[in-house]
């Protein structure tokens, strides 16, 4: 499933269990066929104005949103993101954060942050040195490369959330987490500016375009989408009562079954919106709130799919 990673999925204390699949797919069927019965009992012209109005609501406010979140990002949150995380790093803050996550590896070793700090200084290699340094700590070599380095990466990413745990919000700082054990050259690539003795704003606008940016984005187009949604959706239904105000349903089954096909696809868009909801709900609820459990999710038949789609929109 795409979004399996934790912050797209789910955090610790979710309370829904894989059992519980069948609500997700149970409450797809039931807004498919209310909408499905009731646009086949309106009028032709009140259904197909308003099955439009349904799908071009879904298909604007997916285009529009992309937009409105990136501007909302720069306007909102990095400005304020940076000034904030720059109070609380120094030229020490790496080494400090990366020997205590080091003296936490299990291998039963004290962590010189001087020491270490100087390595980096002086590093071509940051993987490689920092696996040659802790060998030469007690003179002996402290683990096999291969875990050393899945422990190191582990290291890293629990680095970035603890700078970034006190002003940034769970879900951001996880999502952080995640991208370094994704990709440690994130991490790696921004330590010569954590290095330096005067100015440190460079390091903190690197945690926010490298960590940061996407997260907020997602997030921020979300809240943009479902507005969207809700306002080109009663629009819709605006036009559609004042298209059909003299319309009236015609006997005839051909003439119910295709209004009743026409409610199906504003049904999908309705389902659409709640899972837009609900990803919001994981985005910028806490653990005592959240009420989605990713394995819930996978194994339903079709509400993963619109899931899917809706993690994937950056």
């Amino acid at each position: 499933m795409k979004g399996g990673i934790l912050p797209q999925r789910y955090t610790a204390g979710m309370i829904m269990n894989e059992s519980t699949w069948w609500i997700f797919d149970g409450m797809t069927a039931v807004v498919l066929i209310i909408f499905a019965v009731i646009t086949a009992k309106r009028g032709l012209i009140k259904g197909v104005v308003s099955m439009v109005g349904f799908a071009l609501s879904v298909l604007l406010a997916i285009t529009v949103s992309g937009s409105i979140s990136g501007s909302m990002y720069k306007s909102v949150v990095r400005t304020s993101s940076i000034k904030e995380l720059n109070k609380i790093i120094d030229e020490n803050t790496l080494s400090d954060k990366l020997a205590f996550e080091l003296e936490n590896m299990g291998y039963n070793m004290s962590v010189d942050s001087y020491k270490l700090k100087g390595i980096l200084e002086n590093s071509k290699s940051y993987d490689a040195d920092i696996y040659k340094f802790m060998n030469n700590i007690n003179g002996k070599k402290v683990d096999d490369e291969e875990p050393f380095m899945e422990n190191l990466h582990i290291a890293y990413s629990n680095v970035v959330k603890s700078i970034m745990k006190k002003d940034i919000d769970m879900y951001h700082y996880e999502n952080a987490a995640q991208m370094v054990l994704d990709d440690p050259t994130r991490f790696t690539n921004g330590i010569p500016l954590f290095l330096a003795k005067e100015d440190l704003r460079p390091a903190a606008t690197y945690l926010c375009d490298t960590f940061l940016e996407t997260s907020y984005n997602s997030s921020f187009r979300l809240l943009a989408l479902v507005a969207l949604l809700a306002v080109f959706i009663v629009l819709s239904l605006i036009f559609a009562q004042a298209a059909g105000r003299n319309d009236k349903m015609e006997p005839g089954i051909a003439r119910h079954l295709f209004c009743g096909l026409m409610g199906l696809v504003k049904g999908a868009a309705v389902v659409f919106a709640i899972a837009v909801i609900l990803r919001i709900s994981v985005i910028y609820g806490n653990d005592r709130e959240l009420m989605i459990n990713y394995p819930a999710i996978d194994r339903t038949y079709v509400f993963k799919y619109v899931y899917d789609f809706v993690c994937g929109l950056k």
